[in-house]
């Protein structure tokens, strides 16, 4: 059904039900996960960058390379097959075009409670997904 299962990650509480979700359809599937990170270069990042702060940027792109390489390494020795990438840019159009690229059948993003920013950040990401995507999307709520 599903063999080529993207999941949109950060290593937020969010992105981890969305992983630990995408690892059980990989499995159910045996289909192929790949972990997709965005270094986010717009909005505040962006002001921060330019304004001359530590290199925002080089560190959140360290960590989120960090956090997904850790979370496809215990998946790889559960014998799943893994692939990472990350990207620099704006979530919504960064997901679409590794979607596309890959051919993925599933994107699976984490839910952000409705009562945070984050909800409202999301939701414009969720809504330019479901206009520019080809494939399926799920989202992960934690149960």
């Amino acid at each position: 059904m599903f063999q080529k299962i993207l999941v949109a990650y950060d290593s937020s509480p969010s992105s981890e039900t969305a992983l630990s979700q995408g690892g059980e359809l990989a499995r159910l599937c045996q289909g192929e996960l790949h972990l997709f990170g965005v270094i986010v270069s717009t909005g505040g990042m962006a002001i921060g960058q330019a304004a001359g702060a530590e290199d925002m940027l080089g560190q959140e792109g360290n960590a989120i390379r960090s956090s997904l390489e850790d979370s496809a390494g215990k998946l790889r020795a559960e014998g799943l097959r893994v692939v990472t990438q990350t990207a620099e840019g704006s979530p919504a159009e960064e997901i679409a075009r590794y979607a596309l690229q890959t051919g993925a059948d599933l994107l699976i993003i984490g839910h952000i409670p409705h009562f945070s920013l984050g909800h409202w950040l999301q939701g414009s990401v969720a809504k330019a997904l479901l206009r520019e995507l080809p494939c399926s999307i799920l989202v992960a709520k934690e149960c």
